[in-house]
């Protein structure tokens, strides 16, 4: 069984994008999914993993696989996930991406697995 017919889900990876200032001087951002819709991925909740996001510690409470090509960093967002098999909705929410750990298959990079946060 390969790991691509293990990634039954579909997701939009939105790509942190800072569009400017606020009037206090606080950058705005957005996550624009232009070119990264319908990501072949598996999302999975889990018990929770204390993640470290610059000095905070956050709980992942959810997992995300998806190949070793996709472009996906921390601070991106993922939303809209799908069944692959019927593009039926599963989950509309958006999670924040809080850790990318690329994984190796002791020959080259297989796959990653991102710790995610639901915001909403």
């Amino acid at each position: 069984m390969s790991f691509n017919t293990l990634l039954i889900h579909t997701c939009d990876i939105g790509q942190l994008t800072q569009t400017g200032a606020n009037d206090y001087g606080t950058p705005v951002n957005t996550w624009p999914t232009v070119g990264h819709t319908s990501e072949p991925c598996r999302l999975i909740s889990t018990s929770g993993r204390e993640v470290k996001v610059g000095a905070e510690v956050v709980i992942s409470d959810w997992k995300l696989f998806i190949d070793i090509l996709a472009s996906i960093d921390e601070q991106d967002r993922v939303s809209n996930i799908r069944l692959a098999s019927t593009d039926g909705l599963i989950d509309a929410s958006t999670y924040e991406v809080l850790l990318v750990q690329p994984r190796s298959n002791g020959v080259g990079g297989h796959h990653k697995e991102c710790f995610l946060q639901k915001v909403a």
